[in-house]
């Protein structure tokens, strides 16, 4: 990856979202619920890289399923939330692989309630979110 393609808390920041970072710098938690520009599949491929990313938060962004290529490789993640996002049906299977995730929003996406029980049955650690 180059390096003005790798994320930052600064670059966070500048869109009006907000980061905890360890003392290390590494980022700890993105949540970019509050953005102020438009947070798309393209912004989140910037995300690569990130193996101590802990929460991330993309509610309301224009995310689409493409995103959970990117997002299933971050092997560290255990909150996630992505409601009122157009995730549907279509992305579920690659959160089946993300079984260290501990929550997972997705209150007002396009998931169905059917497809919400399966991966419940295989994700068995997981809190699942969905009203």
């Amino acid at each position: 990856m180059t390096e003005h393609l790798k994320m930052t808390s600064e670059k966070i920041d500048a869109v009006g979202g907000q980061s905890r970072r360890y003392k290390s710098g590494l980022l700890h938690t993105i949540d970019l619920k509050d953005a102020s520009v438009r947070i798309d599949d393209l912004w989140v491929e910037q995300l690569i890289g990130q193996n101590k990313l802990k929460e991330l938060n993309l509610k309301g962004t224009d995310i689409s399923n493409k995103s959970l290529d990117t997002i299933s490789q971050l092997v560290s993640i255990e909150t996630l939330d992505l409601s009122e996002t157009a995730i549907n049906d279509d992305a579920i299977a690659k959160l089946n692989s993300m079984q260290h995730l501990k929550v997972l929003v997705l209150n007002g996406s396009d998931v169905t309630q059917d497809r919400i029980r399966d991966i419940r049955a295989s994700m068995i650690n997981t809190r699942i979110v969905s009203v």
